[in-house]
């Protein structure tokens, strides 16, 4: 039997499991006053973006990357603050201290070297008051995970959140007006009040047309995997449309970084999902675009799973992996999809095709790049795969060959392209989101109008993929947190190491005591409940 149940649409969930939203290890010490970790004396002299220290003190104390750290020495005895810790490994023969240290690189180069000499007694101290050193009974990664688990706790007990949460597949009926037609004082046909409000982004609305699903909420793509899931040698390469034409290459094979074609279509389906998806239940990694960029407010590349949303079989039928970009609506037909591998099938897109006529340089000269998409993946009829950053009516400029083992002079015959599209009321050029358009959505009470679009059918007629939460972290629920956290923390028996008790005003028991009732007399404010009348 299988090892793991495969329910085809993801589950809802926080959007990014792993992230501390409410509150941070920080926080939590400042709360219980703990100190910053000692200063570490610098073990050879600094260069102008770097410092050493010994292995001892690494291990001991903790440094770790994105770290704030300050420094200080005789020469600069005030030192500098809130420098962020960009790189940390072995010393190398062309640093200046040699082999044998562990070189802290910082994102700038803020340091006169000349004032962080050994003999100068420069000292590097992290700010932080929980590390990950192996000295101190509680560690940064515990503390974090204590802050996920009261996340998901405060979330259960309020009905709400106040961090991204994504609902992958809801069904909804569609309370309608009859007849199919506008009345008199509304500019609606109907509507569907999906199961939480505070909603931050509409993913996918799909209307069922009595035999299939018409996607009007997201550009889309359905993966057809075939019956002999063995003849499967090539791979699947998408891109977002963002300038730098990045593209994700998604390729089979055992590893967590790839999708396994085997047993059937329904679990290669499933696979295929589950890495696009990142699903941590069968331990996918991320699967980053290349060449790798980031978007504002973070420092992560961004990966397949942060662009797209997958599902696998489901009510689409078996074998079949429906992907939809997380760009709203039209923004997502910007969007490529090609394969190397004639026996996966792409459906439901807008598909482009021309012919190669001449290379020059990184520009790679065809008959017409009508319906092809501004920058975006496509491939030739022998499987060679290029990116492009731009087009011309008859050419594609800033070309990079993708397939491994291959140059753009290979590139020959017909090139192809596949685009993510959205299935809107007289079509992508006609249709989109307003009041007078398609549909609409009432983000603050979760509701969707439709005008133009609506399903078929009345009951379950309608599936919505969609994200809510609360946008703004109210200080209540950090304070309701970072309190939750501290009481499981002075509850555990090795607190002793950084609290000694017997010298404080109050013990830790009453400490324990006074944060429960103010969790208590606060949290119920923030509890949801729905009224039927």
């Amino acid at each position: 039997m299988p090892v793991v149940f495969s329910p085809g649409e993801p589950e809802t969930r926080p959007l990014d499991p792993t992230a501390t939203v409410y509150t941070t290890a920080q926080k939590v010490a400042d709360l219980l006053d703990i100190s910053p970790t000692d200063a570490v004396l610098m073990s050879a002299d600094g260069d102008a973006n770097a410092v050493y220290i010994t292995g001892t003190d690494l291990r001991n104390h903790g440094f770790s990357v994105a770290d704030k750290v300050r420094i200080y020495s005789d020469a600069d005895p005030f030192g500098k603050e809130d420098l962020e810790i960009s790189a940390i490994g072995a010393s190398t023969g062309g640093d200046t201290a040699g082999t044998g240290h562990v070189k802290i690189t910082f994102t700038t180069s803020p340091i006169t070297a000349s004032e962080y000499q050994v003999a100068d007694n420069g000292y590097i101290q992290n700010q932080a008051s929980f590390t990950n050193g192996k000295t101190r009974g509680v560690t940064k990664d515990k503390v974090d995970h204590v802050i996920q688990r009261m996340q998901d706790r405060i979330d259960n007990i309020t009905h709400n959140a106040w961090r991204p949460y994504l609902v992958s597949a809801e069904y909804i009926n569609f309370d309608t007006y009859k007849p199919y037609r506008r009345r008199y004082y509304t500019d609606y046909v109907g509507t569907a009040p999906l199961l939480f409000r505070n909603v931050q982004q509409i993913l996918r609305i799909e209307l069922w047309q009595g035999d299939d699903y018409r996607e009007i909420g997201a550009a889309e793509v359905r993966i057809k995997i075939p019956e002999d899931v063995n003849a499967i040698t090539g791979s699947i390469y998408m891109s977002p449309g963002n300038g730098t034409a990045s593209v994700v290459t998604l390729a089979p094979g055992t590893g967590t970084n790839q999708w396994r074609a085997d047993f059937d279509s329904t679990t290669t389906a499933q696979n295929l999902a589950d890495l696009i998806n990142k699903e941590d239940r069968v331990s996918k990694t991320a699967v980053d675009f290349s060449p790798a960029f980031t978007l504002e407010g973070s420092t992560s590349n961004v990966a397949v799973h942060n662009e797209f949303l997958a599902s696998a079989n489901s009510d689409l039928g078996t074998g079949t992996v429906k992907v939809t970009s997380m760009r709203g609506v039209k923004a997502g037909e910007s969007c490529s999809i090609v394969t190397t591998d004639s026996n996966i099938k792409l459906d439901q897109t807008t598909s482009a095709s021309t012919t190669f006529s001449s290379l020059d340089s990184t520009t790679v000269n065809v008959a017409s790049t009508t319906d092809f998409v501004h920058a975006g993946v496509a491939v030739d009829a022998s499987g060679d795969v290029f990116r492009y950053t731009g087009k011309t009516a008859t050419s594609f400029t800033g070309c990079v060959i993708v397939t491994a083992g291959r140059a753009l002079s290979d590139i020959a015959g017909t090139i192809t392209q596949n685009s993510l599209l959205v299935d809107l009321q007289g079509g992508s050029s006609s249709g989109d989101v307003g009041r007078l358009r398609d549909w609409w959505l009432d983000p603050e009470q979760g509701i969707i109008y439709f005008n133009n679009s609506y399903p078929f059918f009345e009951w379950n007629a309608i599936k919505v993929a969609y994200i809510y939460g609360e946008r703004y972290l109210e200080k209540a629920i950090e304070d309701i947190c970072t309190k939750m956290v501290a009481i499981e923390l002075l509850m555990a028996d090795d607190r002793s190491i950084l609290i000694p008790e017997g010298t404080q005003n109050i013990d830790l028991t009453s400490k324990i005591q006074l944060y429960q009732s103010e969790i208590d007399r606060t949290l119920p404010k923030y509890i949801e409940l729905v009224v039927f009348s």
